[in-house]
């Protein structure tokens, strides 16, 4: 009698045990929590993602290849500096054609051989070609990842409405992070640094918001706002790029506040570094700028520093379309400016005039280093090309500041990017 209660306690052990294999095999405790199924190698990973498992675990490891999500899931890693996807040819980790996606706690890492603009993590609708009307994805949401690019771009998201991206660092030789077309995105605790070209790009109608971030020396700008009518940015903090803080071509209703905007650097062979310049070659019959009611206020500056740039801490320039006509409704309050040579210059046809709110609005002191120079000398003329709001002494209540020029080398105007960037 004694065996045989002893055999049955052993079947039900050995039981026991197997059904909590089975369990472990089919992801009720995997390794990210929850019920994702473990994958361990980029061969499971290739199967898993052409299977319908919801969500997908991988652990601590490199995965080789190019891998491509083209339907609703959550893909989960062990950690940015633990699960890596990686490729040498080409974009290792792809969106394509679905939304309701979850991308959260893995590294990406792209090593290409020569330089060139493709991506290490890209969303898309649809392949690269003819546009359908309605081709978007919704929903795509990546945080705590960890994006590096050599040769390469960071992150390029293009057609998709309500992309999140949170807790980021990206590094990239080329591009950081670009957001294209019908893109609506917010960006939050994203750290875009030590890019070839601009951090992060708003361009082609793509929308935003860019929340308590850093980008800094990137090689090229800050942030990169272009043919777009509406980004905001907030919290944030753009210092050491190159040529300029932020460069806004050709876009309206944009809002930046609380931020600092610090310490431009000049390239060799190019004329100057800035805080903030602002374009606008069509201001006159283009659809971003004329006639949209939707869109309230072009230029909108709250609460901000910007200070320490080589040149000018704002310019705002336009064509010879733009003349006789103004940048209208900019609003400034609480900026404060440290100026090294210009304050705000307003050149090719934009006037002062297009302010709204009080002359008080802009505290201007000097940076650390300043030298007087030609722009403290009011050398205002009937035929000036450019003029900038800012003089020796600060502005006081009640009046607007002195307005001065810049040196009268050239056609007066201060030379700045004019060529919009090609994605």
């Amino acid at each position: 009698m004694c065996r045989e209660r002893l055999g049955i306690v052993l079947i039900t052990l050995v039981f026991f045990a197997l059904s909590c294999s089975e369990e472990k095999e089919t992801g009720d405790e995997s390794a990210c929590g929850g019920t994702c199924s473990d994958i361990a190698t980029a061969a499971e990973l290739t199967a898993a993602l052409a299977g319908e498992e919801p969500c997908l675990c991988l652990l601590e490891g490199n995965y080789e290849g190019e891998f491509l999500i083209k339907r609703p899931l959550t893909l989960k890693g062990e950690g940015a500096g633990k699960t890596i996807i990686a490729s040498q040819s080409d974009t290792p980790l792809t969106v394509r054609g679905s939304g309701n996606v979850n991308i959260a706690d893995i590294g990406v890492k792209l090593e290409l051989a020569a330089l060139a603009e493709t991506p290490a993590l890209r969303v898309e609708a649809r392949l690269p070609g003819p546009e359908e009307p309605g081709d978007v994805i919704q929903n795509v949401a990546v945080s705590n990842v960890a994006v590096s690019s050599k040769n390469g771009g960071g992150i390029r998201v293009t057609d998709t409405i309500n992309f999140s991206l949170t807790n980021a660092t990206v590094t990239a030789d080329a591009k950081g992070i670009v957001l294209l077309d019908s893109t609506v995105a917010t960006l939050s605790g994203v750290t875009a640094q030590d890019c070839g070209r601009m951090g992060v790009a708003f361009a082609h109608f793509a929308q935003g918001s860019i929340v308590n971030s850093t980008l800094q020396r990137n090689g090229y700008t800050g942030l990169w706002i272009q043919d777009t009518a509406k980004v905001h940015v907030a919290d944030s903090t753009i210092k050491d790029n190159a040529l300029a803080g932020i460069n806004i071509v050709n876009s309206k209703n944009i809002l930046i506040e609380n931020s600092e905007i610090v310490s431009s650097k000049e390239v060799a062979g190019k004329e100057g570094a800035d805080g903030i310049v602002v374009y606008t070659p069509e201001l006159a019959g283009d659809p971003i700028m004329a006639g949209d009611p939707i869109m309230q206020r072009a230029f909108t500056l709250l609460n901000s520093t910007v200070k320490d740039h080589p040149r000018a801490a704002l310019i705002f320039d336009g064509t010879e379309a733009s003349t006789g006509k103004e940048l209208r409704n900019m609003l400034f309050s609480g900026v404060t400016i440290f100026r090294m040579d210009y304050g705000v210059v307003f050149q090719n046809g934009l006037a002062p005039e297009s302010f709204g709110g009080n002359s008080d609005a802009v505290s201007e002191d000097y940076s650390d280093g300043y030298e007087t120079g030609v722009s403290d000398v009011d050398t205002m003329n009937s035929g000036s090309d450019a003029a900038a709001i800012g003089d020796a002494e600060p502005a006081s209540d009640g009046e607007m500041p002195d307005v001065d020029t810049p040196p009268s080398s050239g056609d007066g105007a201060l030379d700045i990017p004019s060529e919009e960037e090609e994605f």
